[in-house]
């Protein structure tokens, strides 16, 4: 059966390969096909999610900049020597190879399941840098690949030298002037050679290797050059073998490494295949389906992905929940087959791991097989009309058809006697019901409509027609069988208006008069309902849309009112902190005034200090409701909520009803009443600080904190200065920080040659309260900065 090439799958695959990377990438999405295990599905849908978000969140995607190594590596195996843009393009590759390791060795946790490819892939660290010995960054073998190429360009650089002299010497000397067609210098035969007359010919003495088109001119190497240019030549042969050497040298590199290239390009070659898939679906607004396990469709404003997206009208279709069967009646051209083909080719697409364009929650089966029998496909040359091949592709159909299959089927039973079709069409139908496959079939037949409405397990669908505008709607309603509407199309597209009436006034003694008339009724009501229910649907959508802003409102002001009380809380405890460091310094200044007599006296004013600076209330933040943990549940390393000291801490140990829990680098043993559940916000948060390894500000005593803070700087810029006066000012910069309690700050001292940042750093080597420092990030200057962390 080559279902897939009627229902346009092939095409799918050439899409998903023009947005593929790389060229592996773009053999894999040609060789794409239908899976039947729900894990492998599962794990393709997956990847394909994890790809479709990076591409949405990353600023630097991990793909790109790979070549196809394969032949390269296949060759070397057979120890040919492999050329420049062979070299080239295995060096670029490992560069990319490397690359996309280090996006997920430190994404692992956003991105498991692409991180697993990648993660112990063989890395070929030696093998690039031997490249990088040999190679520039523009591809350009360096002069320093090895000691003699670099002695051969020089020698070649020299020599060409004195051969460009001696021209020159030559051309201007005025004795030789009336020899010479043009005073310029060219090259024949690799050799370098002046432009002669003709007629001297005899009287410039040289080698002749040429002559123009018109025989006006020679081309004379000079005898004085003859030497010259033999030394040049034995030097660029020389440099071709010192090339080929070291070429040779990386061939038998690229061999040992041969078998985990391979095994690199493949895994990095699925990787981009699966970003391939992800940029399919942005392209497509597509979504993964759910795996049904109960052979359940339900796809919601489903859109054929092949049809121009301001055209595409969405479709909703149900099949396999109280009916296997789904007939579609209606008129021609009104999307019938477009349904079927959507349904067919947005289940291979499921099955390939692909994501479908169609809303979120849509649920789709794991079939099987997928039969199609859609389109015209009248064989001349087999001499079969278009009924006998519609029957032979049934027949092949009904014969390998089974429960777990899904089976499309365009004008069942047409082509022939309308009685005989209707009748075969029936009896095919009632088969297939017994097979037990889920169906979609289309039919004009009004002898199907009214099997369909007395069957259990078929249901009627029909595609709508506008009776006003004489035109379909494409839209598929289920539930209710529709008219072909026949004369109304023929008078749309021009049919005299008698023949129309000639037609209406036969088809009143038809026997099926009756039944159009109820389907006319029902579709005319099914309208009108629909209406309704738009109108319905609108109101709702604007109730729900003020109730979602109201509760944004709501929600904004209660951020913000947590934000005022939260502000004041810091600026209450800092000002309280400040209180007691001032207050330590009064009592200093206090115990050195008062005599040894007044001890008593002095140790009461300074316990009645220090009691009224614990006095000073700090307004506390409404605490909001939370979730205690449950001991059984508890483990190490879980984020939790610390009620007793309002902040988030990590699980150290679990101690019985005791736990050790470490709250901002330091630990603290609470009880489990103390404990609540972390929220996802908390939980990001103290990741993010973790992560950035910050140690703690240094809090120094004397003098007033909060001054000494609105006077520090994090900030020093140093560049023009020496590195003496640079250390100096560096010096006074830390002691401010460390008395504001300021960590990190960043020194700006520039690039230029590096000296000022090499005094600084081994400056800063010296200072006892500096935990670490370094070069400051991309986005904060750079190579120009410096980051000094204090203790």
């Amino acid at each position: 059966m080559n279902s897939e090439k009627l229902l346009d799958f092939d095409v799918i695959r050439e899409r998903l390969a023009e947005v593929c990377s790389s060229r592996i990438a773009k053999e894999l999405a040609s060789e794409l096909t239908p899976l039947t295990d729900p894990i492998a599905i599962k794990t393709a849908l997956d990847e394909t999610v994890e790809a479709v978000n990076s591409m949405q969140m990353e600023i630097e995607q991990p793909i790109g900049g790979t070549r196809d190594i394969r032949e390269a590596c296949s060759k070397s195996r057979k120890e040919i020597i492999l050329t420049h843009d062979e070299l080239w393009d295995i060096y670029t590759t490992l560069s990319a190879y490397k690359r996309m390791y280090s996006f997920f060795h430190s994404k692992y946790t956003s991105y498991p399941l692409l991180s697993l490819w990648i993660q112990d892939m063989p890395r070929h660290d030696g093998l690039e840098r031997k490249f990088e010995r040999v190679f520039d960054k523009k591809g350009n073998l360096m002069d320093s690949a090895s000691p003699k190429l670099q002695h051969l360009r020089s020698t070649i650089v020299r020599t060409k030298d004195r051969i460009k002299s001696d021209i020159q010497a030559i051309i201007h000397d005025p004795d030789n002037q009336k020899y010479f067609q043009e005073a310029l210098v060219t090259q024949r035969n690799n050799r370098y050679v002046i432009p002669v007359k003709q007629e001297y010919r005899y009287a410039f003495e040289g080698l002749i290797h040429d002559r123009s088109a018109t025989g006006a001119t020679l081309y004379i190497e000079p005898m004085r050059l003859v030497n010259l240019n033999n030394d040049l030549q034995e030097a660029m042969l020389a440099e071709e073998e010192e090339v080929r050497r070291i070429y040779k040298d990386l061939s038998l590199a690229v061999r040992k490494d041969s078998n985990t290239l391979m095994d690199a390009c493949e895994r990095v070659s699925h990787v981009e295949f699966v970003y391939g898939k992800a940029a399919l679906a942005i392209a497509m607004k597509a979504t993964p389906a759910i795996i049904s396990g109960a052979r359940e469709v339900k796809l919601m404003n489903a859109r054929h992905p092949l049809i121009p997206a301001n055209v595409v009208v969405p479709t909703t279709i149900t099949l396999g929940t109280t009916y296997r069967i789904l007939l579609i009646t209606g008129s021609n051209t009104g999307g019938k087959t477009v349904a079927m083909k959507t349904l067919g080719l947005l289940s291979l697409m499921h099955q390939a791991g692909l994501h479908i364009p169609a809303d979120t929650g849509s649920v789709l089966p794991i079939f099987n097989n997928i039969y199609a029998d859609i389109g015209d496909e009248q064989s001349i040359e087999a001499s079969l009309s278009t009924f006998s091949a519609h029957m032979t592709q049934v027949v092949r159909i009904l014969k390998v058809a089974g429960a777990k299959d899904l089976v499309l089927l365009d004008e069942l039973g047409s082509g022939t006697d309308p009685e005989e079709g209707s009748a075969l069409a029936v009896a095919l139908l009632e088969y297939f019901r017994k097979r037990g496959p889920l169906m979609m079939v289309s039919t004009h037949y009004n002898e199907l409509k009214r099997y369909a409405y007395n069957t259990e397990g078929i249901e009627n669908g029909h595609v709508e027609f506008d009776e006003r505008t004489l035109r379909p709607t494409y839209r598929l309603h289920i539930g209710v069988a529709g008219s072909s509407h026949a004369l109304s199309i023929a008078a749309r597209l021009g049919v005299p208006r008698e023949v129309i009436d000639y037609a209406k006034q036969h088809r009143e003694g038809s026997d099926h008069r009756d039944m159009e008339e109820v389907l006319s009724d029902l579709n005319e009501q099914l309208r009108k309902n629909q209406a309704k229910e738009r109108a319905l649907k609108k109101e709702l959508d604007e109730a729900r849309r003020m109730r979602t802003q109201a509760d944004r409102e709501k929600k904004q002001l209660n951020e913000r009112r947590k934000q005022i009380l939260s502000k004041a809380q810091a600026e209450a405890q800092q000002l309280k902190q400040a209180i007691r460091v001032e207050g330590e310094q009064i009592i200093k200044e206090l115990k050195s005034q008062f005599s040894e007599t007044n001890k008593t006296k002095r140790q009461e004013a300074i316990t009645q200090a220090r009691k009224n600076i614990s006095g000073v209330q700090v307004p506390e933040l409404e605490q909001e409701t939370r979730t205690p943990v449950n001991v059984n549940e508890l483990r190490t390393g879980q984020t939790v909520f610390v009620t007793s000291l309002n902040a988030v801490g990590t699980v150290e140990a679990i101690q019985g009803k005791r736990i050790q829990v470490s709250v901002n680098g330091l630990s603290a043993n609470v009880k489990v009443a103390d404990l609540a559940l972390a929220s996802r916000e908390e939980m990001n948060n103290l990741r993010r600080k973790q992560e950035a390894v910050q140690p703690k500000s240094r809090k120094r005593a004397g003098g007033s904190a909060v001054e000494r803070q609105k006077h520090a700087t994090t900030e020093l810029n140093v560049i023009g200065q020496t590195v003496d006066e640079a250390n100096q000012n560096v010096g006074h910069f830390i002691d401010q920080a460390l008395m504001a309690g300021i960590s990190p700050v960043r020194i700006v001292h520039g690039k230029g040659t590096g000296a000022l940042r090499a005094g600084i750093h081994q400056y800063l080597k010296t200072l006892p309260h500096i935990s670490r420092y370094e070069i400051a990030g991309y986005d904060e200057g750079g190579a120009g900065a410096t980051l000094v962390y204090l203790k």
